[in-house]
């Protein structure tokens, strides 16, 4: 080994002395002054250990080491040899351990950093950046301390995860609470924050409609900004604020079906699509419906509700009505037109009151008629049918007194399965001829419904009966009265819907009735 290459090792064993001694004094400062007094002595021991293991090493470089009689007893070799087995030692322990800055919070130790000086920096970023997010000074309840100490090296975290610590902290503001009728609804970072959303929150519900004046914009119930300290992370920022307000909640409420209505009507009656009318009620089908019935309604409901009064002025039809004229020169059930019809038009003032952008009520408060209709003249015949031309075994009477108002067949693309006889509402309705009631009840868009077997095939259907008077397995006589006129299913006015049925194909009543 050459001279160069001894100096280097002697030079890297004195610097490792160097290094463990300073570091034993760094870890011991705080232990008091009795540990320090001793710390000294062992020190001046150690600082001879190293000067006599230096002087041992250059006499071995230079050749000249000459061992005395007492040089095993001597006390400077016995200090050599332990200050070499303390920097062997010392070596070890630091290559798997390292002097780190621990920060404790609540008495907790939370992460551990390579330095105190990291670790404040990370802190003081998190802080401002913290800060800037909300435009308020954020607060902890106890300061996060520092201590150095001696930790394995896998111990030490990353500038990262130690943010991401101080992120679960209970970091704490001075804030606002905004308020309806005293129930708080956001936390907010501050009232001018508040009343910036407020603002902009009128503005995104307000009708952009040309045609209407808006008379008043108010917020349902009392609005109110109430200071407290909160939680950073309930504190809502303006932008989520305004989707939240927007967004609300889902309510749950119940409807009770009236007559007439139908899914779709119900539907968009409460601002609804027809599957999430389905999807909240399993069981519930278009032919199921019926009045009375009790159906689950899942709506969005807003946290804010904004009430928006407005004027609006338009021009409507004024639709024709249609007289009718019996002529009897015509066939029972024909008709013919003796003169066209011809809308009118109006002037119309509403007044139109919205909660947020759903138009809860519109109120017409003033109407005036620019141009009368003319109404549509049609003749309707009245001459008797002869008797039957049907192949059923026999004669039916005509269940109800009244006028053809729908035949038999296609009526466009729909195929009109029966014959509808006009007559006043619970008109009585009596069976076309003996036989047997088989159903008697609710059934969908034909509402309430008899159905009678005349044996030989035959059956006959009485259909939107507002009243029955049957019950099934019943026998009736011909003439015996089932039930009255009504408008229950899908109906239009007061009407009978009549079908024939042999051997379970539609017949045309015509041909059976006499």
């Amino acid at each position: 080994m050459d001279t160069k290459e001894k100096e280097k090792k002697v030079f890297i064993s004195s610097r490792q002395l160097t290094d463990c001694r300073e570091f034993v004094c760094a870890s011991l400062h705080k232990l008091g002054p009795w540990w320090i007094e001793r710390f000294n002595w062992i020190k001046s021991d150690l600082g001879k250990g190293k000067d006599a293991f230096c002087r041992l090493l250059d006499n071995l470089r230079a050749g000249q080491w000459k061992p005395g009689r007492n040089f095993w007893k001597s006390p400077y070799l016995i200090t050599a040899v332990i200050t070499g087995m303390v920097v062997v030692g010392s070596n070890l322990y630091l290559q798997k351990n390292q002097l780190a800055c621990a920060a404790y919070y609540n008495g907790q130790r939370i992460a551990v950093l390579a330095s105190q000086q990291e670790a404040e920096k990370v802190l003081a970023c998190f802080e401002q950046e913290l800060e800037e997010t909300i435009g308020q000074d954020v607060f902890l309840n106890e300061s996060v301390q520092f201590k150095m100490c001696m930790v394995p090296r896998s111990e030490v975290k990353s500038a990262d995860y130690y943010e991401t610590i101080l992120r679960q902290l209970p970091w704490t503001a001075d804030g606002v609470e905004l308020c309806v009728d005293d129930q708080p609804i956001l936390v907010l970072a501050s009232q001018e924050i508040g009343e910036e959303l407020l603002e902009r929150y009128q503005n995104a519900v307000i009708p952009d409609e040309s045609k209407e004046t808006i008379e008043s914009v108010r917020f349902e119930g009392k609005i109110t900004f109430r200071n407290k300290q909160v939680a950073v992370k309930e504190i809502v920022p303006l932008k989520d604020a305004l989707q939240l307000l927007m967004g609300g909640g889902l309510k749950e409420k119940t409807y009770i079906v009236q007559e007439g209505d139908t899914l779709w009507d119900i539907a968009a009656k409460h601002n609804l699509q027809v599957d999430e009318l389905l999807l909240a009620n399993a069981h519930l089908t278009a032919e199921n419906l019926k009045p009375g019935q009790e159906i689950k309604l899942t709506a969005v409901e807003p946290l804010l509700k904004v009430v928006i009064t407005s004027h609006l002025v338009t021009k409507e039809l004024l639709p024709y009505e249609t007289k009718t004229k019996y002529d009897s020169n015509l066939d029972s059930g024909k008709t013919k037109v003796v003169q066209e019809g011809k809308n009118g038009e109006a002037r119309v003032v509403y007044r139109i009151v919205r909660e947020n952008s759903r138009i809860v009520k519109k109120l017409e408060i003033e109407r005036t008629v620019v141009k009368e209709p003319e109404a549509k003249v049609v003749a309707k015949g009245t001459r008797t049918m002869l008797a039957s031309r049907g192949t059923g075994g026999g004669t039916l009477r005509w269940p109800v007194g009244g006028v053809i108002t729908s035949r038999y067949g296609y009526r466009g693309r729909e195929f009109h399965s029966g014959l509808d006889i006009g007559a006043n509402y619970g008109a009585a309705v009596g069976a076309a001829a003996a036989g047997r009631v088989t159903s008697a009840g609710w059934q969908g868009n034909y509402g309430y419904m008899v159905t009678i077997d005349h044996g030989g095939g035959l059956v006959t259907r009485y259909a939107h009966l507002s009243q029955i008077n049957v019950s099934v397995g019943q026998s009736v006589s011909s003439g015996q009265i089932i039930g009255r006129v009504g408008t229950t299913g899908r109906a239009t006015g007061p009407h009978l819907h009549f079908e024939v049925l042999a051997n379970g194909s539609h017949r045309n009543p015509l041909n059976y009735l006499r």
